[in-house]
């Protein structure tokens, strides 16, 4: 079977710089007389060993000496570190063309050869994703028992929680068609083992056909026991797909691919140069989308400080500000800017490389003006900050906002932090922009305005940056205070936006909890008792202690929920800190009124 249609295949590979050569040549080789247009994106999972330079030496070499005229390009992709073989293949798709996309193991155990019949299958049975099955009863697997036992238990747990039409999820070679997985890329979070069934229930979802197809393997590694602690992050991967799949429809309302190309400004306040913003810098010139300009506004700097090569990319701009609140500087920025659209990150927050490339994709589907994305926790904080980012993830602590921290489903939202927030210069000038006179707060002054002008506010989870919490005791309780105090005081000023029952709330159990004990020393429920003398008062004790003893099963359910003891007692501990101090600075701010922080 000939295929004249553009065919990207995908190839992830990690450390293995003395076969990888050989192991392309051999795909060039098989695929060959069946392609006729074809591309191959290596992907490097951040390889520890000379991966990247084999990669690049094949793509010069490619260039220079091309004899296949069916091979269009060979091409590389590379991320900093290590983080799965999902994140690989997400990074090379992101920058095919074909019109079918491929997924192909490296280590070539699966003769690439055996895709001509996935294409026969595919037309044969008018599929969108065509899978290799090791459980195919036309297979011929050469695997060790133990992986057999360990593949046909997850297959098993599998089959009972996602109901696929398919036996086999995890092996190394897929067909599908551009349309049926472009858009659901963008949307898959599993980064590792857990990657494949997160793909292919999300097609599954999206009623694209999924069928199986034989395959040979011989695998031409040593395979010893997995890893318990592989194994164990794997099955946790599991089961948040199953909730993002079933509870929450995390994999509604997909977006189209982008078709215009706007030119946007990225604009980023700070008080100086630092190491947070090198490290932004650096993931934001990586990234896919690239008609952008960044706008870095510190007080001040040194030519010292800025005279590095990451800061002479053309697209960079760094204006000193003089000593300025975050908003001021946001709106220097944008004076300062040329792009239609205006895109805001704080300096302690660092993108994925498809952040803007989603963002602007969500935009341009649904028509809005206006997006936020989550500003999730980053593993490389140290303990204390990430017990700060566990807190405001939780959903104990945060309720209905719980998605500015953590993905969460397409919604519409009336406010929304301005770390990771992208607006049209149009509505920007239209609304107003920052209000210079608040901070914290100024970005829900904004939104307030853009819901005062009958605008909506996009939330996506594919717009996704990571964000560097402040360190537990000091730095997250002084932010908390910030953030309670002025939003008390904007409930009486502003309402709109703030006038929402998730703020109240940490101040009416402050409230509930000084009332207790002085409840239970005056005795209340036998008083109650008294005056509704057929109500027990023990059942009135137990109603007064009701609130409490909830609450406590809750901070004990986020404690197991974090799967580690230690963080977990320490982030049970700090809601509890955390609810407390809201609770008492949003009523003072509500009392006292607007202070400048």
């Amino acid at each position: 079977m000939i295929i004249k249609e553009l065919v990207s295949i995908l190839v992830p590979i990690y450390n293995i710089e003395k076969s990888i050569e050989k192991n392309i040549n051999i795909l060039i080789e098989k695929v060959s007389p069946f392609f006729m247009n074809f591309e191959i994106i290596i992907s490097d999972d951040g390889s520890s060993d000379n991966s990247k330079e084999e990669i690049e030496k094949l793509c010069i070499n490619f260039k220079n000496n091309n004899t296949n005229k069916n091979l269009k390009n060979i091409s590389g992709v590379y991320a900093i570190e290590n983080q799965g073989k999902g994140y690989a293949l997400k990074r090379a798709c992101e920058i095919s063309n074909g019109e079918y996309i491929i997924f192909c193991d490296g280590d070539m155990e699966i003769d690439p050869s055996q895709l001509e019949n996935f294409f026969v299958i595919m037309q044969k049975e008018n599929a969108d994703v065509v899978i290799g099955s090791k459980r195919h009863k036309d297979s011929i697997v050469n695997y060790s028992n133990i992986r057999k036992l360990i593949s046909f238990i997850y297959f098993m747990f599998v089959k009972i929680f996602f109901h696929l039409p398919i036996q086999d999820t995890q092996t190394g070679l897929k067909l599908f068609k551009r349309d049926a997985i472009i858009n659901i890329f963008p949307r898959i979070l599993v980064k590792e083992f857990a990657y494949d069934l997160e793909v292919l229930a999300a097609c599954n979802y999206n009623g694209k056909k999924i069928v199986s197809a034989p395959v040979i393997v011989n695998p031409n590694r040593h395979f010893g026991f997995i890893k318990l602690k592989i194994l164990w992050k794997t099955f946790i991967d599991t089961l948040a797909i199953f909730y993002r799949l079933n509870i929450v429809h995390f994999y509604n309302d997909l977006f189209f691919e982008l078709k215009e190309k706007p030119f946007v400004s990225i604009i980023i306040p700070l008080k100086k140069i630092n190491d947070y913003i090198k490290e932004e810098t650096e993931y934001l010139l990586e990234q896919i989308y690239t008609n952008f300009e960044i706008i870095i506004l510190p007080d001040k700097y040194t030519d010292e400080e800025i005279n590095i090569e990451l800061f002479k990319d053309y697209r960079i701009r760094i204006i000193e500000t003089g000593e300025l609140p975050p908003a001021i500087k946001r709106a220097v920025g944008v004076k300062k800017s040329s792009g239609n659209i205006l895109a805001f990150l704080d300096d302690d927050t660092y993108p994925e490389k498809d952040w803007l490339h989603n963002a602007l994709r969500a935009m341009e589907s649904k028509g809005v003006k206006a997006l936020g994305g989550p500003a999730v926790n980053t593993h490389k904080d140290n303990f204390s900050k990430q017990i700060s980012g566990l807190i405001y993830s939780s959903s104990l602590m945060s309720g209905k906002h719980k998605a500015r921290y953590i993905p969460d489903k397409v919604q519409y939202v009336n406010d929304y932090p301005s770390c990771n927030f992208i607006i049209t210069r149009e509505l920007y000038e239209k609304v107003g922009g920052f209000d210079s006179e608040y901070w914290p707060g100024e970005d829900t002054i904004l939104c307030n305005n853009i819901m005062k002008a009958n605008e909506k506010i996009l939330y996506t989870p594919e717009a996704l940056v990571y964000h560097h919490r402040r360190d537990l005791f000091f730095g997250h309780f002084k932010q908390l205070k910030g953030y309670a105090w002025h939003r008390g005081y904007f409930v009486k000023r502003f309402g709109g936006n703030s006038l929402s029952l998730s703020y109240f709330i940490p101040s009416v159990f402050l409230l509930y909890t000084i009332f207790l004990p002085f409840a239970l020393y005056f005795n209340l429920p036998q008083i109650l008792n008294n005056y509704i003398p057929i109500i027990n008062k023990n059942i009135f004790s137990a109603l007064l202690l009701f609130p409490h003893s909830f609450y406590i099963l809750c901070l004990l359910g986020s404690w197991a929920s974090t799967l580690s003891p230690i963080k977990g007692f320490c982030k049970a501990v700090g809601i509890l800190l955390s609810h407390l101090t809201y609770g008492a600075f949003f009523i003072i701010g509500f009392i006292k009124g607007f202070t400048k922080n």
